[in-house]
């Protein structure tokens, strides 16, 4: 028999396959959307480096695990987890699939059949949890996916971000040594992209822990909670290689959280200095151009008339910590906003995600100062993949247009619902505004696709 917490410390070290670091570097967008939905407590405005996060980790572990012992045949089968064993197979033939890391997906690949198998061994040996790292994981009410949701006994408990080999050496390269102010836009440089992805991931879901890695390195994020200063804190870029150090993080994380049991505080002041980003933006129109998150903004009288505000914030929250987007009209854009919209700001609060459809994000909304309800259809082009919805939004919009134009020109007595009310862009974002009944609101979830 042995300590499980020595045994992990000697051996809970997997193989470092040959990454490369020198492809294309890209990441997906901030949803503003889901900024929108964050609650204030859980919405930071700063993220803080703590050097010393992830030895708190490795701490906490050996405070939980203590005495625990593994007997013989858990300390085999635990032992088929690590190296040298798992680089091969029953028969003793090297696996190839440790040789290189080219990519994110490869690096996905390496955390299902390493880190992450072998944390569900580890928590069964400790204490018979059943452990599942559920994929692709989308937020309530929200659109961007986290990869991992770590649950154990059916709960959330950390999550796992999986990044390429590429990314995680320029975000580790340009870490703020001491910390940044969070910005709540698009098209920021990568390294406050990150951490402000992180802060969402969290915030959303109301957890702590979330992990960057490409496997061969990682990050640890940590969102602390605090009524008047939520921050975010992230650890230095560690490596894997011949180190057990991640794999203790990670699963002391993970027990902190089932077992309930304080790690020690990262630290923040408001007054404390922080640290300039130098990195080059992305191309394309400011965020600015678009989004009101509390700072000084002015449209032109034009703008005002024809435009429209829209916010998934809750109007309860303070003006200020609501976030805006502002809207012009699609350039072939001819059908007319309902009366209640006229009466207001014309501003419009998407109340109640209703689903995804291939156009997409589902909203029930209201305009300002009137109870009548509506539905508006959301495209953020935060991926590649997004353009294709963008696309289809535009088709849809397109048959809107015809059929008023039937309408308009006799060739139509009435009009044909669902009714649209018009077509809205900004930056990254294409809104479709339309008329539909509570039935199919309610049974939105019977859909099929092309209903949707």
């Amino acid at each position: 028999m042995s300590n499980l917490h020595d045994f992990l410390v000697k051996h809970a070290k997997f193989p470092f396959p040959q990454p490369d670091e020198d492809r294309s570097i890209d990441a997906t967008d901030i949803s503003l959307i889901e900024v929108g939905l964050l609650e204030r407590e859980w919405k930071p405005n700063h993220a803080v480096r703590d050097n010393t996060l992830v030895q708190k980790l490795c701490s906490t572990l050996e405070n939980i695990l203590g005495d625990t012992f593994l007997a013989a045949d858990a300390e085999n089968q635990l032992l088929a987890r690590f190296l040298p064993r798992i680089q091969r197979s029953a028969r003793g033939r090297e696996d190839l699939d440790w040789r290189d890391n080219p990519s994110e997906r490869t690096s996905q690949k390496l955390l299902d059949k390493g880190v992450l198998e072998a944390i569900a061994d580890c928590l069964w040996e400790y204490g018979a949890y059943d452990f599942l790292a559920a994929a692709e994981n989308v937020a309530d009410r929200g659109s961007s996916k986290v990869d991992y949701v770590v649950q154990v006994d059916g709960e959330d408990k950390a999550l796992v971000e999986a990044k390429s080999p590429s990314v995680m050496k320029k975000v580790g390269e340009s870490l703020p040594p001491r910390g940044v102010e969070l910005t709540w836009a698009r098209g920021q440089s990568l390294v406050r992209r990150i951490l402000a992805k992180a802060a969402l991931y969290l915030g959303l879901r109301r957890m702590e822990w979330l992990f960057l890695t490409c496997h061969n390195y990682w990050i640890v994020c940590r969102l602390v909670r605090d009524d008047d200063h939520p921050f975010l804190a992230y650890s230095p870029i560690i490596s894997i290689e011949d180190s057990s150090v991640p794999f203790q993080a990670l699963l002391g994380a993970i027990l902190s959280i089932v077992k309930t049991v304080s790690v020690e505080p990262s630290e923040f002041s408001p007054d404390m200095e922080l640290d300039t980003i130098v990195e080059e933006q992305d191309e394309g129109p400011l965020p600015e151009d678009d989004i009101d998150n509390g700072t000084a903004y002015s449209v032109s009288s034009e703008e005002e008339m024809s435009g429209l505000m829209v916010t998934s914030s809750s109007q309860n929250s303070p003006e200020s910590f609501q976030v805006w987007m502002h809207l012009r009209p699609f350039s072939d854009n001819m059908l007319a906003l309902p009366q209640c919209a006229t009466n207001g700001k014309r501003r419009l609060w998407l109340t109640r995600f209703v689903g995804s459809g291939s156009t997409g994000n589902v909203w029930q909304c209201r305009f300002d100062d009137s109870v009548d309800l509506f539905i508006a259809k959301v495209v953020e082009v935060l991926r590649p993949a997004d353009a294709d919805n963008r696309k289809r939004l535009h088709n849809e919009f397109d048959v809107y247009l015809t059929l008023e134009k039937a309408y308009q020109s006799g060739q139509l007595r009435d009009h044909i619902a669902p009714r649209c009310y018009g077509a809205f862009e900004g930056d990254g974002v294409d809104v479709l505004i339309l008329d539909l009944c509570d039935g199919v609101l309610n049974e939105w979830g019977e859909l099929s696709d092309p209903e949707k």
